[in-house]
C-alpha cells in the first residue's frame, strides 16, 4: 500500500510538471523572444517584430533583427543596424552600428556594438534623450555576442558561449567595475527584471542560476531545470514567467 501511494505521488508530481507550461498561439516561426516590465515581445526570421497582448499578437514592425522589452521600454536593432525605440506607437532612431540592444537595466540600455563591444547607456542619459539627439554610450570593456540586465547587473556571453557577470552597475554608472567569469557554458543566458537568472546550453537544456542575494548578486551554481523538458533555442523571464522558443518552434509559457 505504501509503495502505491508512492507511485501515485510521483504520477502526480509528473503531471504538475507537464502542466508548468503551455503552448500558446504563434503569430509565426518566431526566432526570438524577450520579455520584461510586463511586456512580451517576440522577432519572426523574415524580421518583423510583435508584441503579445492577451492572446493576439501585435504587429510592431518590419525589418528588425533584435527586439528588446524591459523597463526602458521596447528597443529594436534594424537589418541595417540602426537602433530604435518605440514612443507613443512611432519608432524614434537612437543610433547606428548596433547587433543586439536590451532594455531590461534598471532606467539604463545596454548592448553589443557591431564589432562585439559591450557598451550601456546610462539612466541619466536615457531619461533626457530627445528625438534625433547624440547619445553617449559608455564602454562595458568586453566583446561579447550577447548582453542581458536587470536590478542586479548584466549577464553577457561571448563567442565561445562563456558567461561573464558585471560588478558594481549602477543606473548612472551603468559601465560598472569589472568582469567576474561565471562557470559553465550556455548560448544564451537572461535576466529578468526581478533578478532571476536562466539560461540555455547548446542542446536546449534549461537552466536556472540560485543563489543570487544582495550580498552575491551573482549566485552561487547553475541547476537544470528538470521540469522542463522541452528543448529551447530563444527564453526569456519575467513576472513568474518563463517564456520559451522551442526547437520544434513552440512558443511556450511556463510559470516558475
Amino acid at each position: 500500500m505504501a509503495m502505491k501511494r508512492i507511485l501515485f505521488l510521483l504520477a502526480d508530481l509528473v503531471l504538475l510538471n507537464a502542466q508548468l507550461c503551455t503552448e500558446i498561439p504563434n503569430p509565426g516561426l518566431l526566432k526570438q523572444i524577450d520579455a520584461g516590465n510586463g511586456l512580451v515581445v517576440g522577432l519572426e526570421p523574415t524580421g518583423n517584430a510583435f508584441m503579445l497582448n492577451g492572446e493576439d499578437w501585435l504587429y510592431l514592425a518590419g525589418g528588425m533583427k533584435h527586439v528588446s522589452a524591459g523597463i526602458s521600454g521596447i528597443w529594436m536593432v534594424d537589418n541595417d543596424n540602426f537602433i530604435y525605440r518605440l514612443i507613443g506607437g512611432n519608432l524614434e532612431k537612437v543610433s547606428e552600428s548596433f547587433q543586439q540592444i536590451d532594455a531590461g537595466g534598471d532606467l539604463f540600455v545596454a548592448g553589443i556594438k557591431s564589432n562585439h563591444q559591450s557598451v550601456c547607456l546610462s539612466s541619466a542619459d536615457f531619461l533626457t534623450m530627445k528625438p534625433s539627439s547624440l547619445v553617449t554610450w559608455s564602454n562595458m570593456d568586453r566583446e561579447l555576442k550577447y548582453l542581458t540586465c536587470g536590478l542586479n547587473g548584466c549577464w553577457g556571453v561571448n563567442s565561445a558561449d562563456a558567461v561573464y557577470f558585471r560588478i558594481g552597475i549602477e543606473p548612472h554608472r551603468c559601465q560598472g567595475n569589472r568582469w567576474d567569469y561565471i562557470a559553465g557554458t550556455f548560448s544564451m543566458v537572461k535576466v529578468g527584471s526581478d533578478g532571476n537568472v536562466y539560461a540555455v546550453k547548446k542542446g536546449g537544456e534549461v537552466y536556472h542560476r540560485v543563489g543570487i542575494t544582495d550580498s552575491k548578486p551573482s549566485g552561487t551554481k547553475w541547476m537544470k531545470v528538470n521540469s522542463i523538458t522541452a528543448r529551447a533555442k530563444d527564453l526569456a523571464y519575467d513576472l513568474n514567467v518563463l517564456w520559451l522558443i522551442t526547437q520544434d518552434d513552440k512558443i511556450l509559457r511556463c510559470q516558475m
